[in-house]
């Protein structure tokens, strides 16, 4: 469409887009339907009635609270579904040990997706025996001050930790905040 394609019809005044030329008819000609709009207050006089919600209206919030008959509904009725819920929990879980047993009696592991675990490890279990992790611990615990990553690098290469990283430093950098039993103590500085 051309700019000035909607025109007024009382007016003959001329917009580009219908949005405009429903909002100028709706503020200047007033046409719309529903409570006329509040005249504004001149200046220096005090306002009339009260401003905000009209008296009478409450929001839910404030409702509930005054009464405390929607609140109390509402959590008998989350509860009851928790308890059906964890019902339903019992029941599936039951199922599904079922279900493994059947599938290993049969000489095959269940796949992990279908119980919902994950396979390997679990997680805070501890690090391997000779890992890069446990080194760093066991190289941190002989030193009475905190390292930087360069120094703790030069340590687990002492210790006889064999790697084929080509920057043993950045993986140790790395591997630093992932270990629970080490803590920063300043900048670039770590201790078991």
């Amino acid at each position: 469409m051309t700019p000035g394609s909607f025109k007024c019809p009382k007016c003959d005044r001329s917009f580009s887009m219908a949005a405009h030329l429903g909002r100028h008819a709706n503020t200047i000609h007033g046409s719309r339907k529903g409570p006329k709009p509040v005249a504004k207050r001149k200046p220096g006089r005090p306002r009339k009635g009260r401003v905000g919600r009209p008296k009478g209206s409450r929001s839910f919030a404030r409702a509930g609270a005054a009464t405390g008959e929607g609140v109390t509904r509402l959590l008998s009725q989350m509860q009851s579904f928790y308890s059906e819920l964890t019902a339903r929990r019992s029941s599936l879980d039951a199922q599904i040990a079922g279900m493994e047993g059947a599938i290993n009696i049969l000489g095959a592991a269940p796949k992990a997706g279908a119980t919902g675990r994950k396979l390997g490890r679990p997680s805070g279990s501890g690090s391997r025996a000779g890992s890069l992790k446990d080194t760093i611990v066991r190289v941190l615990r002989q030193r009475a001050v905190a390292l930087s990553p360069k120094e703790i690098a030069a340590k687990v290469v002492q210790s006889g930790y064999k790697t084929s990283t080509k920057n043993l430093t950045k993986a140790i950098s790395n591997t630093l905040p992932e270990i629970n039993a080490v803590r920063k103590v300043g900048r670039g500085l770590y201790r078991a």
